[in-house]
């Protein structure tokens, strides 16, 4: 009898270890430390618009440049998991809300009452 409960209460352990595990794992935030190439679609013409992003890291906390074809500014955000936020202050704010997949970002975006998205690719 002992013998069954000491199996029962290690198994019951190792299941509450991987689901730790698991649940930690899911909280940490994606690389995307680098340089990034922007396509943003939307704005008043729907028209594709080039932007480039230099991103820097700390935990879960980002930082940075934008640069696109009107103007340009720093960004600050955060990534949770896989799941990135981030506001660029220039001359028209942007804020920008997505997804990151390796060396793949997409979302969406927002600018003075207008909404667009965004796709971008990490430069090697």
């Amino acid at each position: 009898m002992q013998t069954r409960r000491t199996v029962w209460t290690s198994c019951v352990w190792v299941t509450l270890i991987l689901i730790c595990g698991v649940a930690l794992a899911a909280d940490t935030p994606a690389n995307v430390a680098g340089n990034w190439t922007v396509k943003a679609t939307g704005g008043r013409r729907g028209r594709t618009i080039n932007q480039t992003l230099v991103i820097q890291q700390d935990g879960s906390k980002i930082s940075g440049t934008f640069q696109g074809p009107r103007q340009s500014g720093k960004l600050d955000g955060a990534v949770t998991g896989n799941t990135i936020k981030f506001h660029v202050d220039a001359k028209m704010p942007l804020d920008y809300a997505g997804t990151v997949d390796g060396d793949n970002m997409k979302g969406s975006l927002t600018g003075e009452g207008k909404t667009g998205d965004f796709s971008a690719t990490r430069s090697k």
